[in-house]
């Protein structure tokens, strides 16, 4: 499995992106492609003592940042070198199986709606991260709609 990894997304960016990368490559042998400002990730690998980007992780280079203050329906458009746009397209054109980002929520979701695409029956993306629990995780679906009849979409996005 190749997960891209936008190491410019989240509060703590780059460092905590990066070295979590870094991190389930050591432990679970995933492949990993950091998207973002290459001598920043370069950077943070230094400082952790690494010389060398560890085998299994390549970094793709991505000039811009999409920020918390920028409009999330339009961000992608707007910044096409941000590592939200380079990490999704890498995506589409199949270069990765998942993407991966601690970023503007709204943009990740408008960005991978309209380049990436949905699946094919989910006619509304929701999100789906896996909160902790008292036995261990749970998946927690968030932005579907129950409407009437409409219980073969929520079906879809669970069992997908």
């Amino acid at each position: 499995m190749k997960i891209i990894v936008d190491a410019m997304g989240g509060d703590n960016a780059p460092q905590a992106p990066v070295m979590g990368a870094i991190q389930a490559n050591k432990e679970y042998g995933v492949d990993i492609i950091l998207v973002g400002r290459g001598e920043d990730i370069l950077e943070v690998l230094r400082r952790e003592g690494l010389d060398e980007v560890p085998a299994g992780v390549s970094i793709t280079h991505a000039g811009q940042v999409v920020e918390m203050c920028d409009n999330p329906a339009t961000a992608f458009k707007e910044k096409k070198d941000s590592s939200l746009t380079v990490g999704l397209n890498l995506v589409k054109n199949g270069e990765g199986d998942a993407f991966v980002s601690a970023g503007s929520t709204g943009a990740l979701l408008a960005g991978a709606t309209l380049l990436v695409k949905r699946i094919k029956g989910i006619r509304r993306a929701a999100m789906a991260p896996v909160v902790p629990t008292g036995g261990g995780g749970a998946v927690l679906v968030d932005g579907v709609r129950f409407e009437k009849n409409d219980v073969a979409q929520v079906r879809l996005h669970v069992e997908f």
